[in-house]
């Protein structure tokens, strides 16, 4: 325990160049840590290794980046053998049935101490290791690429006849930061190895094509780092065949480090051998029985009910009311003028519905007309300021098994319908989580997950007047039937929030208005309090009474019970939320203290850890700021119950990692990060303001301006880029542009509302 990170940089002075370090320390961590201990691997929702932070465990992974950030190159880990006498393999066993998936034990007894030899050197850039084969198959590799590999990268050909034990002699010999893993007789293209060494700076890298890997389960093309291969481990020895062992090191490292990302290009390779036919059969089938747990799909805990006041008591699931015949579907809706929509929503809709319900709240359009075209029950029934009111009129007058609730601007994607008379079936579910992406002018989100299909059963209803809920009394209900949420892949369009959508409704008023009906209600209601918050920010004026409200909420939260605080899937957005406004108002004690209260007690989010990363940025802490933009991306792909902030789980925080990279001065790995995320995304702001600013740190002010002024074509609102470039303008003495762009950047200032940042211009 303790700051190893200090004493790794005390030791590193004192050794001569060339001299060897060895650290040897337990594999043992607190009780807090075991998920981490015994799966290998941490989940997105584990605490970030603070080197801050003394009561951090000393792990392995923290260790050898301890070691790199110390000017140290690690040369090997040995994993010392666990005393028999200290562990009983029943215990993998016993962790399996209680839900971990102990991925040490799948190669026998866990190490029981760590071995870490390091040597002060200057280490190359990389390492090609080519597998073993015959000479001219080798030679074939080494030409295809030592015409444009770097000058600070080595080829290194294998010996031998097997595979694994060639590809392992290299690796102990390599001196490079990233290996380049090839099989004798594999070409690969310039183009494909750039792409691969700017992605394995976030983590291993592979060949791929069209969105699948060019060799799944191997390791031929794989681009990895030094650390995160020393952190995998051995290659298995107990395995005959080669293609088996691949795939059970591929599986390894996908559940220690990541999962692989694909770089698109040339890649030629051929396959892996396999030596013993007659047990290549026999062993698949043991991997995958070994490996079955973690392969398992895991089905999410529904969020919590906040009705802590009475105890749900389960029972096993009761005979469904549609035995002997298909269920029923209601499809229920709440509508008011919303002629616009509604007829595409039906029409992507009926295949889905036996019945149509419709409450209208007062249309002066063709809405109800639409409606009973689709053969819809419509019921009339005046707006009393409560959305609750007309969702639970529909549920009452609904004759179906099952629930489906959309509204008017929300589509069925094509195949949901089909999916979801399939999903009804289920006797065992209570309801289903759905994805809703919200289409903007020019693209979409990720996308939430809603429970919108659900069954009809007594005593579910909808609550709040504002941002209405079926998730609290669903819960308690099912439950007590035996019946659990789950979540589905069907996923709706949600077309409300294109721009000449939202220029035609003003509802700031009203949606102000029901939000003080329900804190006047329950003053202590969290969820309103936090999205009145988020609504309140959005608001022109009103960014002082959004960080009260989410101050009130986030006291509330820390106040409760821990189960409550850290089972809320929304309080850790409520804390990132806070921390963003007190940043913006330049108080970065008060944001930090909020991150950190909620990292220890909270489920955390992307975007909690995103602002996590950028306070840690603005503190010059690059490791931590890097540990927590690679915490986002591991959520990629992923779509949860509160909203992520479009970009931050990919190629937003490899440009967060690239200006950590600056700080670190590895300009040449940062600029490699910042062109791969500008060719993702070539609008990007921030992205083409870091790459100016190290084209600026490099002695290139030409480059720079060029940067900003392509940015500027593409995104003329950028005060940023006008200042930056002003800035390079006065400097190259270009004093009219300058002041022009300068005059530029402070309006668009003024317009945003950035008054300390006029401040600040003006002063220059």
């Amino acid at each position: 325990m303790g700051t190893v990170e200090a004493a790794l940089s005390q030791w590193s002075e004192q050794l001569e160049a060339g001299g060897l370090l060895t650290l040897d320390f337990e594999n043992r961590q607190s009780v807090s840590q075991l998920r981490v201990t015994v799966e290998g691997r941490t989940g997105s929702f584990d605490p970030v290794d603070n080197p801050a932070d003394p009561s951090q465990a000393l792990q392995l992974p923290r260790v050898l980046r301890a070691i790199d950030a110390a000017g140290l190159q690690v040369l090997d880990v040995v994993r010392v053998p666990q005393p028999r006498e200290n562990a009983h393999q029943g215990l993998a066993d016993a962790l399996l049935g209680n839900g971990f998936t102990p991925l040490d034990w799948a190669q026998g007894l866990p190490a029981w101490r760590f071995w870490v030899v390091a040597q002060k050197c200057a280490p190359l850039a990389g390492s090609v290791l080519v597998g073993p084969g015959d000479s001219a198959a080798q030679q074939q590799t080494v030409a295809a690429i030592q015409s444009w590999l770097p000058a600070d990268w080595e080829v290194l050909c294998s010996d031998g006849e097997h595979e694994l034990a060639g590809w392992s002699s290299a690796i102990a010999e390599a001196r490079g930061e990233v290996m380049w893993f090839l099989r004798a007789g594999a070409t690969a293209s310039q183009d494909l190895f750039q792409r691969l060494t700017a992605m394995t700076i976030l983590g291993p890298a592979a060949p791929g094509n069209h969105r699948e890997r060019s060799h799944p389960g191997d390791l031929t093309g794989l681009m990895i780092g030094r650390n995160d291969l020393l952190r995998t481990g051995l290659f298995s020895s107990d395995i005959l065949n080669t293609q088996v062992a691949l795939e059970e090191y591929c599986m390894r490292i996908e559940c220690c480090i990541g999962d692989v990302s694909l770089a698109e290009g040339e890649f030629v390779s051929p396959a892996a051998l396999v030596e013993n036919p007659q047990t290549f059969a026999a062993e698949a089938a043991q991997l995958m029985q070994r490996w079955e747990p973690l392969l398992r799909e895991r089905q999410p805990v529904s969020p919590p009910s906040n009705d802590q006041d009475q105890e749900v008591v389960t029972s096993a699931p009761v005979a469904p009311p549609w035995q002997g015949r298909a269920p029923r579907v209601t499809l229920c809706m709440i509508t008011r003028n919303e002629e616009r929509f509604l007829g595409e929503c039906l029409r992507r809709a009926q295949s889905a519905a036996d019945e149509i319900v419709v409450v209208d709240t007062g249309s002066t359009d063709r809405t109800i007309e639409i409606a009973r075209s689709f053969g819809a029950k419509v019921i009339e029934q005046p707006w009393t300021d409560d959305f609750s009111a007309p969702r639970n009129a529909g549920l009452r007058a609904a004759t179906g098994d099952w629930l489906l609730v959309l509204d008017a601007d929300e589509f069925l994607v094509e195949g949901a319908a089909e999916e979801i008379r399939q999903l009804v079936v289920d006797s065992g579910v209570s309801g289903y989580h759905m994805r809703f992406t919200n289409l903007y002018t020019g693209g979409k989100t990720v996308g939430v997950m809603m429970v919108r299909l659900f069954r009809n059963l007594p005593g579910v209803e909808y609550c709040n007047v504002i941002h209405e809920q079926v998730t609290p009394s669903l819960t308690k209900v099912g439950r007590a039937q035996g019946l659990e949420l789950s979540l589905c892949k069907v996923e709706v369009e949600h077309h409300g929030y294109a721009d000449e959508v939202m220029a035609s409704r003003n509802k700031n008023e009203r949606n102000e208005r029901l939000f003080e009906k329900q804190l006047a209600r329950d003053p202590d209601d969290l969820y309103c309090l936090y999205k009145y918050g988020d609504f309140l920010r959005r608001v022109e004026g009103r960014q002082e009474d959004a960080a009260d409200l989410l101050q009130r909420c986030f006291d509330g939260i820390v106040a409760s019970p821990p189960s409550v605080a850290r089972g809320l899937p929304y309080a850790g957005e409520v804390a990132a939320l806070l921390a963003l406004e007190y940043a913006r108002k330049e108080e970065s004690g008060r944001a930090q203290s909020v991150v950190d209260i909620a990292l220890r007690r909270f489920l955390a989010t992307p975007n909690l850890h995103y602002i996590a990363a950028s306070l840690a940025l603005q503190e010059q802490q690059s490791d931590v700021a890097i540990a927590h933009y690679r915490r986002c991306l591991t959520y990629r792909g992923q779509v949860l119950v509160v909203p992520i902030q479009e970009g931050i789980t990919g190629h937003v925080s490899w440009i967060g990692i690239a200006q950590a990279l600056m700080q670190k001065g590895s300009i040449e790995q940062a600029e490699r990060l910042l062109l791969r995320a500008l060719d993702f995304d070539e609008c990007n702001e921030l992205g083409h303001l870091a790459l100016s600013r190290l084209q600026l740190d490099r002695g290139d002010p030409g480059s720079a301006l060029r940067t900003l002024m392509k940015l500027l074509a593409n995104r003329p609102d950028s005060a940023g880029a006008c200042q930056q470039a002003a800035w390079i303008l006065r400097q190259l003495g270009h004093t009219d542009q300058a002041q022009q762009l300068s005059a530029r950047a402070l309006e668009l200032l003024r317009e945003h509302g950035c008054d300390q940042e006029v401040g600040r211009t003006e002063k220059l």
